[in-house]
């Protein structure tokens, strides 16, 4: 075989053996993981939680790191191990009370899976929320409204319009709409959970007479006092009945 039809082959078997996956995307590579370390780390959090011991954070936040150093192609596979290694270096600096930093490695896991051609959307939309969380943590409420609406989006299609899941989120949502003084905004989510709820369960649930109230908050920055003070009455009468049901 000639020098130059060996080089290739060289290359490929190369490549096989250093795990490596040559594609379309050409040569461009990114520091990936290839250990279950979001397992360690879960592991260690839990004996801090049950057992008072102390969560050797370190240690993992050690292991992340050495294995985000690794260099590999850029592939669906290596975006997403990517994505999840960064979400749990997010997860050590937040459990630390280092939010600026979490909030950058959950941003760099966010963009990972939006890199993705068909991202997995449940883990998609977890990275979301643990960033708008962040951003929550930083008083940047605005920035984690736009988290959660993305979030709303992709679980709605994911679960459908009647999920529970769903319905945290617009709560959620909700809370930093009031809190930016955008109670329009506000109304309309608080209206949309609402009107699930007393379709799917019922108008007589606590959870209906919290939003109701919470809606009243919305109207009432809205200067619409008679529909706050009519749907704080209806909130208190469905209080009242499920007590004497007790």
């Amino acid at each position: 075989m000639s020098p130059r039809r060996l080089l290739p082959a060289c290359a490929a078997l190369l490549a096989l053996l250093v795990g490596c996956t040559p594609t379309l995307d050409g040569p461009a590579e990114l520091r990936i993981v290839a250990e279950d370390l979001p397992l360690r780390l879960t592991q260690e959090i839990a004996k801090r939680t049950t057992e008072g011991a102390p969560a050797r954070l370190a240690e993992v936040e050690r292991d992340v790191r050495h294995m985000l150093s690794r260099r590999l192609h850029r592939t669906a596979e290596n975006l997403r191990k990517r994505a999840q290694y960064l979400e749990t270096l997010g997860r050590i600096h937040a459990e630390q009370g280092d939010f600026a930093d979490a909030e950058a490695a959950y941003r760099d896991s966010v963009e990972a899976w939006r890199s993705l051609p068909a991202a997995d959307a449940e883990a998609f939309a977890n990275a979301l929320v643990q960033l708008a969380g962040i951003h929550y943590r930083l008083n940047d409420f605005a920035r984690a409204s736009g988290g959660y609406a993305e979030a709303i989006a992709l679980e709605e299609t994911r679960l459908g319009a009647d999920h529970d899941d769903l319905l945290g989120l617009l709560s959620i949502r909700a809370g930093l709409e009031l809190k930016l003084g955008h109670a329009v905004e506000a109304e309309r989510l608080l209206r949309r959970q609402l009107d699930t709820i007393v379709r799917v369960r019922g108008v007589d649930r606590r959870e209906a007479a919290s939003v109701m109230d919470h809606l009243a908050e919305a109207l009432s920055l809205q200067d619409r006092k008679p529909e706050a003070a009519e749907l704080r009455q209806k909130a208190k009468e469905i209080r009242r009945k499920l007590c004497d049901e007790c």
